[in-house]
């Protein structure tokens, strides 16, 4: 069964941009599309890997167990991104665990219909590097905020790059982020502990950079000033 009821739709996602209606539909055709409930697993460390993923709908997180049983979280990952692609490109295993932050729809190709998709439509294989250079960027970007700023600057530099991957506007010139943050997660993702993550938001808040509602999102309120932290 085809995974969306219209393919057109699927050229909205990064994966399948430009791709031609009828390129879209054998997109569709070899696509599944599975959901996850909040806390779920979707991938383990220690799978082999067999399947693509790409988010249609909802939040996933990546994150490792470290040896002394620490959680580390490495990204958050929104609608349109890919997740599972490495273990198909160069055949090893699964390098961290996925979760679903939030209930999430996610739309899946195993792996013989990934690489059929990359040889039949080359454009494809154009916007999976596309990904992936992206992915590299903000990557290093996080590794030079981890080596250079103070946790007020990697917490604005984590928000920042957050709100203008996923971000949604709201009257007034904010911008919310439309998942769940805690100060836990947000804590974990930039290598700092809850109670000096706890510290910097209280500061943020009073000073009007942005607010958090009760189901901790967060509303980015003043990028300029976020931005002014990352320097």
């Amino acid at each position: 069964m085809p995974a969306v009821a219209d393919p057109r739709v699927l050229g909205g996602l990064p994966l399948f941009r430009g791709l031609s209606n009828p390129d879209l539909q054998r997109v569709n055709d070899l696509l599944r599309s599975s959901r996850f409930p909040t806390g779920a697993p979707v991938l383990t460390a220690t799978q082999t890997g067999e399947a693509a993923y790409i988010v249609r709908s909802g939040t996933l997180k990546v994150h490792i167990i470290r040896e002394d049983g620490h959680e580390v979280t490495l990204a958050l990952l929104g609608p349109g991104e890919l997740v599972g692609e490495m273990a198909l490109l160069d055949l090893g295993g699964r390098s961290a665990n996925v979760v679903a932050l939030e209930s999430a729809e996610l739309l899946w190709l195993d792996r013989a219909g990934f690489h059929q998709l990359r040889r039949d439509i080359p454009l494809i294989t154009d916007n999976l590097l596309a990904i992936l250079a992206r992915r590299l960027r903000l990557a290093n970007a996080h590794f030079e905020a981890l080596a250079t700023l103070d946790v007020f600057g990697r917490v604005a530099r984590q928000l920042l790059g957050l709100a203008e991957a996923y971000g949604e506007p709201v009257p007034g010139g904010g911008v919310r982020l439309p998942f769940r943050l805690t100060q836990g997660e947000l804590a974990n993702l930039i290598g700092a502990t809850r109670v000096r993550v706890n510290q910097v938001l209280v500061d943020f808040k009073r000073r009007g950079y942005l607010t958090e509602d009760a189901g901790h999102r967060i509303t980015v309120l003043n990028k300029t000033a976020l931005d002014d932290y990352c320097r």
